[in-house]
């Protein structure tokens, strides 16, 4: 029942109706009996709601496309790790002053882990995109010792302002033009979806040719509705080794969740969440 002691938590993105983060939070509220609520806001001007963040007292914020990097701006501490990616996806509220984080990456490397890939060490990546979730991905792949990797987008000169931001911390990272990408995949171990093509309802989209996928790739893709989408069903009628999005989304809402509420024990609920979302589609 809510009350004028339930605390709001919300997710804020454009577009937002397709998120299935309201759905997980609130399971897990009802389930722990946490006197919370879970909503989401479709929004254009940050500046605007994170000042209706603080006065209306909502205790912490999920943020997805295309707020990641904006989100920046309006809040008052970052995480180490956030600052260098340029990126949060997740906020938390200290009585009106706002903490910025960012989970995609424990959900990346948890998302790896989950197909039996612990590391990366001797490996190159190629990150197709150059937003939000790139920037995790970059620094996801970092943190499991990566040993180069390769950006490539539709606009060159992004990918190439992307890189740029990136190499002072990672000098072994560099650009490619789209145009050119096949001449990447024999030298590529890891291909990673950092786009939303393939995202429902367009599943037929694929970001790369699949005449590009060798049984040798491990395969990654961030999306997550469908849960498989055609470029990894494809990455793996090949024999590729794939990554599931979907894995990525949970984990990186459960760890939104230990920074709400310093529960370290709620990555043991990941499987219970696939089922919900399962069940639903």
């Amino acid at each position: 029942m809510i009350t004028a002691k339930t605390d709001i938590y919300c997710v804020v993105g454009n577009p937002v109706s397709h998120s299935k983060s309201p759905l997980i939070h609130n399971y897990i509220f009802n389930k722990l009996g946490i006197d919370a609520v879970y909503v989401a806001f479709e929004v254009k001007n940050l500046e605007t709601f994170f000042s209706f963040v603080r006065d209306v007292g909502i205790k912490g914020v999920s943020i997805t496309i295309p707020h990641k990097v904006d989100a920046l701006k309006f809040v008052d501490k970052v995480e180490e790790f956030a600052l260098k990616i340029g990126a949060i996806n997740t906020v938390k509220n200290i009585n009106g002053v706002l903490e910025g984080y960012n989970t995609d990456i424990e959900g990346i490397i948890k998302s790896f882990e989950s197909s039996g890939i612990d590391s990366l060490e001797g490996k190159t990546a190629m990150i197709i995109g150059n937003g939000g979730v790139a920037r995790s991905c970059v620094w996801a792949f970092v943190k499991m010792r990566i040993r180069s990797i390769i950006v490539v987008g539709r606009n060159y000169s992004k990918v190439l302002q992307f890189v740029n931001e990136v190499k002072p911390n990672f000098e072994f990272i560099d650009g490619g033009e789209f145009r050119e990408i096949d001449k990447f995949f024999d030298k590529v171990d890891v291909i990673a979806n950092c786009t939303p093509l393939g995202m429902y309802p367009n599943v037929d989209e694929m970001p790369i040719d699949s005449e590009y996928l060798l049984s040798k790739h491990i395969v990654f893709d961030t999306i997550y509705t469908p849960s498989e989408t055609k470029f990894l069903k494809l990455s793996r009628e090949v024999g590729a080794k794939v990554v599931y999005g979907l894995d990525m989304f949970v984990y990186q809402a459960l760890a939104q969740e230990k920074i709400w509420f310093g529960n370290e024990e709620i990555f043991s609920m990941k499987d219970e969440i696939i089922n919900l979302l399962n069940q639903i589609r």
